[in-house]
């Protein structure tokens, strides 16, 4: 089995990417999908949240108000580091476990937001990086038509986030999502036509 990580700043097209990589018979994990479940009700890592952050953070019915968290973690960078530091070590053991249970994939990818080179977690688990790629000023009318966020807002999740030009420079398969859809359907097809003709 080789694992790839799949990665792209926000607004980038990261999660269209792997949709169209699943269409393609691949198995993708979604870091973001096990953020969420390591924060659910009665997980121990929810509990660290609300001792750090306060019960600010959660809703009425006791789960996590991911809204609100954010709004104080991409505003302060030690604030940030903190809930990292509670959440990722869970988020890599848990992409350990659903890999693990796939073990007769020639190919997964795990999809994440953040994956440095070498910064150890989830670089350490994977064979290879893609990086979807896509300018600035893109990204952001994309986030924007997306989602409920402020300019500013954006601005901020964006400047939280290493820079287009070294995402990509870390890349070892390079996915530019600038023009469109038909574009970027062809440039994954070609990716996973390559990867697959590298496995035994």
């Amino acid at each position: 089995m080789k694992i790839y990580g799949l990665t792209g700043n926000i607004g980038s097209g990261k999660s269209t990417v792997a949709g169209m990589l699943r269409e393609l018979g691949a198995f993708i994990v979604d870091a973001d999908e096990v953020a969420r479940e390591i924060v659910r009700p009665g997980e121990p890592a929810l509990s660290e949240i609300v001792d750090c952050f306060g019960r600010e953070i959660l809703r009425a019915d006791g789960t996590l108000d991911r809204g609100a968290l954010a709004e104080i973690v991409f505003a302060n960078e030690r604030d940030r580091e903190r809930l990292n530091g509670i959440t990722h070590p869970r988020i890599l053991e848990r992409i350990k476990e659903k890999i693990s249970t796939r073990s007769g994939e020639p190919i997964v990818f795990v999809e994440a937001s953040l994956i440095d080179r070498g910064s150890g977690g989830l670089d350490d688990l994977i064979d290879g990086l893609v990086v979807v790629a896509c300018p600035d000023e893109l990204r952001e009318s994309r986030v924007a038509a997306r989602d409920a966020m402020l300019p500013e807002e954006i601005r901020r999740r964006m400047d939280s986030q290493m820079s287009e030009a070294e995402k990509a420079s870390q890349a070892d398969f390079l996915i530019k999502n600038s023009s469109d859809m038909e574009s970027l359907r062809a440039q994954v097809h070609a990716l996973f036509e390559i990867l697959c003709a590298a496995e035994p």
